[in-house]
């Protein structure tokens, strides 16, 4: 017998994974008991690691399954239908807790390394963020000084997801002995090194059960192997582990989101009001169908980010794009079901109130919407210009596109660089530029789909609607300029007086 014709192909071992993932959530997980514990059991924790979870992105060659993103995403979306938490836990690790040593790592740490992560002997972290930094990586404070054959660290990484109970924490630090003061590198750390201590766990709004703790490093020293990628690069390689990291939770928006529009269509399926479903009533029904449009985009967007990071292109303003089109789209998708569910929505034994709490996050970390969509709108007034993109079909988002490329030349005609410091300008572009993304990728999936094409249709009209308020705004924004400072500074100066008095 043939033993390779009877392997099983990509789409087989990716069904078998899905089942896997379904019976670890049908047994192991339960979404209250889990959220009110305050954290993952570790017998869910354990059961997770033998249903190949902690493997999914770790190459073969060391124990992994290998995954591409988009394949991993599709899991990381199934575990957020049922448990936002341990979703995270599982995202993080395949992401930002392991992406940079799998790319950068030495051989010898690698193979020192993954197979444990594989396994989820060891799982993964990731600490960039620090208490007087927030979103500004190139504020943080922990540095990492050349001693001997090594790094001796010292200083504090705060939110650090899966930090509780990690066991290997990837680390962006300033190594000003690396390159000068301004230099910084990423390093591994693992949990048993001498100095390395975990704070309590944060009492939070959403993902309660997830691990989220302040690390710090007290004169911690590591061999200078555990340095990832070329001493200095640390911040090219935090923003390709973002870049990848948002793609795996834009997906994972999708999950939150797609459990929410089930949960909906359920209700107003069954539930009566005035002798009717209340799904037959126009204001529901309309409801109901914009969830799925956006959802539909919502797929087809971190489908597009995902399959371009496979192609190995530059992810940078994409994935911002994914994670800040599907975190939106979650929580305003979480939002209309609690709505439609009126007071029941309200009460925990539905779980639409837990999904909306959860969802909330992902609004702010692995960097903030506002500042991402401020450094996407920066880079279109910077970037040359942009190419002709083929007719889509759709006459009116075609009008759009040529649209907000004509305000896009415009604006970078008459400021230039300086553009990029007017941050209502820049935020409005990037809106549109999100629209037109998700639009254009939703056209294509439907090309593939046409099963597909009424709902890919009523999407695009939402995001060329929403797309041309957004350019329409561009007009008053020398005027909202205006009006923010003055109101600003009379309700500031009194408080800031007060306060310094």
């Amino acid at each position: 017998m043939n033993v390779a014709a009877d392997a099983p192909t990509d789409g087989e071992v990716m069904g078998l994974l899905i089942e896997e993932t379904r019976r670890f959530l049908a047994r192991e997980v339960d979404p209250a008991a889990i959220e009110a514990s305050g954290r993952i059991p570790d017998r869910v924790v354990a059961a997770a690691a033998s249903a190949g979870l902690f493997a999914l992105t770790i190459p073969e060659s060391h124990g992994g399954l290998g995954l591409p993103l988009r394949s991993a995403g599709t899991i990381v979306a199934e575990l957020a239908r049922v448990d936002r938490s341990v979703a995270t836990m599982v995202g993080l690790h395949a992401g930002l807790g392991t992406r940079s040593l799998v790319v950068h790592g030495s051989d010898a740490r690698r193979a020192r390394w993954l197979p444990a992560l594989a396994e989820g002997e060891r799982v993964g972290a990731f600490g960039a963020t620090e208490a007087g930094a927030g979103s500004d990586l190139q504020a943080i404070r922990t540095i990492a000084r050349p001693e001997g054959a090594g790094l001796r660290i010292d200083g504090e990484k705060s939110y650090v997801t899966n930090g509780g109970f990690a066991g290997l924490y990837t680390l962006l630090v300033r190594t000003p002995g690396l390159g000068g003061e301004r230099s910084f590198s990423m390093v591994c750390v693992p949990r048993e090194t001498p100095g390395l201590s975990v704070g309590p766990e944060e009492d939070k709004l959403g993902i309660r059960a997830s691990s989220t703790v302040t690390v710090r490093l007290d004169d911690v020293y590591v061999p200078s192997d555990h340095l990832l990628g070329a001493p200095g690069a640390g911040m090219d390689l935090a923003h390709e582990a973002l870049g990848w990291g948002r793609v795996v939770m834009a997906t994972g928006c999708t999950g939150t989101a797609r459990y929410a529009l089930d949960a909906t269509l359920a209700h107003v399926t069954a539930r009566r009001q005035f002798h009717r479903p209340i799904g037959d009533f126009d204001v529901a029904r309309m409801q109901v169908s914009t969830m799925a449009a956006t959802l539909f985009a919502m797929e087809s967007l971190a489908d597009r980010a995902a399959c371009a990071a496979e192609a190995g292109g530059d992810l940078t303003g994409l994935s911002a794009a994914a994670k800040v089109f599907c975190s939106e789209g979650a929580f305003t998708i979480c939002d209309a079901a609690l709505q439609l569910h009126g007071a029941m929505g309200f009460l925990e034994q539905t779980g639409v109130a837990r999904a909306l709490r959860d969802c909330r996050i992902t609004r702010i970390f692995e960097g903030a919407n506002d500042v991402l969509l401020v450094h996407l709108g920066a880079g279109m007034l910077i970037a040359r210009a942009r190419p002709e993109t083929p007719s889509s079909g759709h006459p009116a988002f075609d009008e759009f596109e040529r649209r907000l490329a004509r305000l896009v030349a415009e604006n970078r005609a008459e400021f230039g660089v300086r553009g990029t410091q007017r941050q209502l300008l820049t935020s409005r572009l990037a809106r549109a530029e999100v629209c037109a993304l998700a639009a254009r990728a939703s056209l294509d999936r439907a090309a593939t789909e046409p099963e597909s094409a009424e709902l890919a249709a009523f999407a695009v009209d939402q995001l060329t609607r929403e797309g041309h308020r957004q350019l329409d705004a561009l007009r008053f924004i020398q005027e909202d300029e205006r009006a923010a400072a003055s109101l600003s500074k009379r309700a500031y100066s009194p408080w800031a007086s007060g306060r310094s008095a």
